[in-house]
C-alpha cells in the first residue's frame, strides 16, 4: 500500500462531540474518534481563529495522556509534533491559527505506535517513531475541511491499529479503576496476576509514569473538576471524594502539583466563568 493510499479518508460519518475546553478568550472544540479507536484515543481537538487581543494564559495539567499536534494548518507549511506534560506548566497562546490535536489516552500512543513513553521526552523523538506516511498525512490536512481532516485521522490511526495489532493491555484494563478512584496497587497485584515489578515496568514503559503517579494525577484531575463545578462542596468533602484521608494531605498534594491551594484554584476558576 502506498503512503498516499494509507491516508485515504473514511466516508463522512456523524461526529459526536464532547464538552469544549473554554479558556479566557479561547474555545477549543473537542470531538470523538471512530468507535474502534476509543480504547486508545480520547478525543480530537481543534481551534482556529485570529490572535487574541492579549496572550491567553492557562495551565496544562498532566494526566498520563499525550497529544500529537498538527499546527499551522491554515498555511502551506504545517508542522507536527508531540506535546507531553510530566508536570504542571503554564501555557501561553499568542496566536491561534488552525491547530488540530490527537489526544491519546494513557498507553494509547504505545499501543498504536509501539513507542516507549519513557523514551519519548522531546519532539525530536517523533521522527524516530513516526510511520513512514506521516508527512503525507500532515501535508494533506490544510486542504481539507474539519470533518474531512478528522476522517483522514481516523483512517490513518485505524491503519496503525491494523498494522500493529494493538490490544487492550494491562494499562487499558486498569484505567477504569484509576478513573473511579478504586486503584490500589496491592489489590491490583493480587487480582490481576501481576507482580509489583511488572506493573511498575509496564506503566513506565507505556505511560511514562509509575502507577502510583498515574493514580495521584487522576485523583487530582477529579478534584479540579469538583472545585471548578457549580456544586458547593467544602475542601474537606472534595478531599474525601478524591481518596485523600484528610484535608491537610490533600492541600499539600494539590499545591505541590497544581501550584496553588484548592481554595485559590476554586476562586480563580470561578472568577473566569
Amino acid at each position: 500500500m502506498s503512503s498516499r493510499e494509507s491516508v485515504e479518508p473514511l466516508q463522512p460519518v456523524f461526529r459526536q462531540g464532547v464538552a469544549p475546553l473554554v479558556l479566557p478568550r479561547l474555545v477549543i472544540q473537542r470531538l470523538l474518534p471512530a468507535p474502534p479507536l476509543r480504547p486508545w484515543v480520547d478525543h480530537y481537538w481543534f481551534v482556529q481563529g485570529p490572535p487574541p487581543d492579549a496572550p491567553t494564559r492557562d495551565k496544562l495539567y498532566p494526566d498520563g495522556g499525550v497529544t500529537l499536534t498538527f499546527r499551522r494548518l491554515d498555511t502551506t507549511a504545517p508542522s507536527a509534533g508531540w506535546d507531553i506534560a510530566r508536570r504542571t506548566v503554564a501555557a501561553y497562546t499568542t496566536t491561534v491559527g488552525a491547530t488540530l490535536g490527537i489526544r491519546f489516552r494513557p498507553g494509547g500512543a504505545f499501543q498504536l505506535f509501539g513507542m516507549s513513553l519513557e523514551a519519548l521526552d522531546d519532539a525530536d523523538q517523533w521522527e524516530r517513531w513516526a510511520p513512514d506516511d506521516w508527512k503525507a498525512l500532515r501535508d494533506s490536512l490544510p486542504d481539507l475541511s474539519l470533518e474531512a481532516r478528522l476522517a483522514r485521522l481516523d483512517a490513518w490511526l485505524l491503519a496503525r491499529a491494523e498494522a500493529n495489532g494493538p490490544r487492550i493491555g494491562h494499562v487499558q484494563r486498569l484505567l477504569p479503576l484509576i478513573d473511579n478512584g478504586h486503584f490500589r496497587i496491592d489489590r491490583v497485584v493480587a487480582n490481576h496476576g501481576l507482580s509489583r515489578r511488572t506493573l511498575e515496568r509496564t506503566f513506565r514503559h507505556q505511560v511514562g509514569l509509575a502507577p502510583a503517579q498515574m493514580d495521584l494525577l487522576q485523583r487530582l484531575k477529579h478534584a479540579r473538576a469538583l472545585l471548578s463545578g457549580a456544586e458547593e462542596s467544602s475542601i474537606s468533602q472534595v478531599a474525601l471524594a478524591c481518596g485523600f484521608h484528610d484535608q491537610a494531605h490533600f492541600t499539600h498534594r494539590f499545591r505541590r502539583h497544581v501550584g496553588e491551594t484548592p481554595g485559590e484554584y476554586r476562586r480563580r476558576k470561578r472568577s473566569t466563568t
